[in-house]
């Protein structure tokens, strides 16, 4: 089978698709390169290049658009694929290029976030909902990660039953699950990625200041910027025990920021998936998270992470505290992350059910 998989975002996921899918199908990669620049490690990168067949487009704007329009439609006849994969994002260049193509070639979609988050990422999303909506239409398949989010998603729009289909969101970074490292101590826990609204930074910045009052000693280090940092950075300045890391990370340096990690904090308000966590397992940490959206379906409870209600700060005080004062609830964790890591989060079980869909939708089309 041809597959012509488009990812002008989500760099890493779909890099690691595409080497997988590689077993069963010819694959095009098409990136664009300033996402790639952050997402792909050297070594990942270099894998790329080895293998060849993928195009890397330049930054997605406004007035740049009709030229990688005119560009991704040569490329699809050029290539000739069997089915197009499109992971979704706010770029009209996927939608206008299928319309061109009067969407003769079965389409599919995965939808990482079918109902966008709150604060910026929703009034990001608005801007492009026409668009995304198009794609999202008539496209034959549309992918989303985790049961939940599929049924969430299936009560919204029943008309979607049968074409909506659930894979798990394959692990990330270059450790995938292989390599075993020991945590610092006293722990660490590490809050990452993107601080929107939606990631609850305040949640983590007060179960961290109760633990400090209990007397306990652990540190939180803060990874990344965002929109929601500049309302919480004052009170971050009078807390010595959190560590502020205010930048993007390149892929390279993430490592070693998960391999300090006893546990990742993902205390989310809303959220249908997270790369982060994905990420995590990836590196052989457990997550401590909220059971909203899509979370519980990747997180075990007392497995490979901890749940905790949304927005409850004693709760989530409570988890973090359980592996203060536990080293054996630490490893027995680390090894249930290990463990999804390379069983049903693993990009050869991610592409064996991709494989799958893309015949679905094969047939859907024809």
């Amino acid at each position: 089978m041809r597959v012509a998989l488009v990812s002008f975002h989500y760099a890493e996921y779909a890099s690691r698709l595409a080497l997988a899918l590689d077993r069963y199908h010819e694959v095009l990669l098409i990136l664009d390169s300033s996402n790639a620049q952050y997402d792909l490690s050297k070594s990942l990168r270099n894998a790329l290049v080895r293998r060849g067949n993928a195009l890397w487009f330049g930054q997605q704007r406004r007035r740049s658009a009709l030229f990688h329009v005119i560009r991704l439609t040569h490329e699809m006849r050029r290539f000739r694929p069997d089915v197009i994969h499109v992971q979704e994002v706010a770029s009209r260049v996927p939608t206008w290029a299928n319309d061109v193509l009067r969407y003769s070639i079965p389409l599919v979609v995965t939808v990482h976030d079918p109902v966008p988050h709150s604060g910026a990422d929703r009034r990001w999303a608005e801007k492009s909902e026409g668009y995304r909506a198009r794609l999202r239409t008539r496209a034959d398949r549309l992918i989303v990660h985790g049961e939940r989010v599929r049924e969430e998603w299936r009560g919204r729009e029943p008309e979607l039953t049968f074409r909506l289909a659930s894979v798990p969101h394959g692990v990330l970074g270059d450790d995938q699950g292989w390599v075993e490292t020991i945590p610092e101590k006293p722990p660490v826990f590490l809050f990452f990625g993107r601080i929107e609204v939606y990631k609850g930074l305040e949640y983590a910045l007060q179960a961290a200041e109760l633990l400090a009052l209990r007397g306990l000693q652990f540190r939180l280090v803060v990874a990344g910027t965002g929109t929601e940092l500049d309302r919480h950075r004052a009170k971050i300045d009078q807390m010595p025990w959190v560590e502020l890391m205010d930048r993007r990370f390149l892929a390279d340096e993430i490592p070693q920021l998960f391999r300090r990690a006893s546990a990742v904090v993902l205390p989310y308000t809303d959220a249908t998936q997270s790369g982060v966590a994905a990420m995590a397992f990836g590196f052989g940490r457990p997550v401590i998270a909220t059971c909203v959206g899509g979370l519980p379906d990747v997180v075990t409870n007392e497995h490979n992470g901890l749940l905790v209600a949304p927005k409850s700060v004693g709760a989530l005080a409570d988890a973090m505290g359980r592996f203060i004062l536990s080293e054996k609830l630490d490893e027995r964790l680390r090894r249930g992350a290990t463990e999804r890591a390379r069983g049903e989060l693993s990009w050869e079980v991610i592409a064996r059910e991709t494989s799958a869909v893309y015949e679905d939708a094969i047939r859907f089309h024809g």
